[in-house]
């Protein structure tokens, strides 16, 4: 889809992605920052409402998805990749 050059760089940049996110567990670990308080924070820099996150909760994910594109004016996808991104945990 993209060519063979911009897959490698999307391959780098999930690469990269991925060490950081490594990087910040290890972080968090040596603060003692524990895993809930750490979902916590990374909630609310992604900019996840509480009502989002209680929607999520009573697993209702499309409307968690809808208010969170009413809350952000994210398109479908990056509402639904932020939604799931909280879900697992990132």
């Amino acid at each position: 889809m993209f060519g063979a050059r911009r897959q490698q760089e999307i391959d780098v940049l999930r690469r990269r992605v991925r060490e950081l996110e490594d990087l910040v567990q290890e972080l968090a670990r040596r603060a003692g920052v524990g895993a809930a308080e750490l979902h916590t924070l990374r909630s609310s820099a992604t900019g996840i409402s509480p009502e989002v996150a209680d929607l999520v909760a009573r697993g209702e994910i499309i409307r968690a998805v809808k208010e969170y594109r009413t809350r952000t004016g994210a398109g479908l996808k990056e509402a639904k990749d932020a939604v799931d991104a909280y879900r697992a945990g990132r």
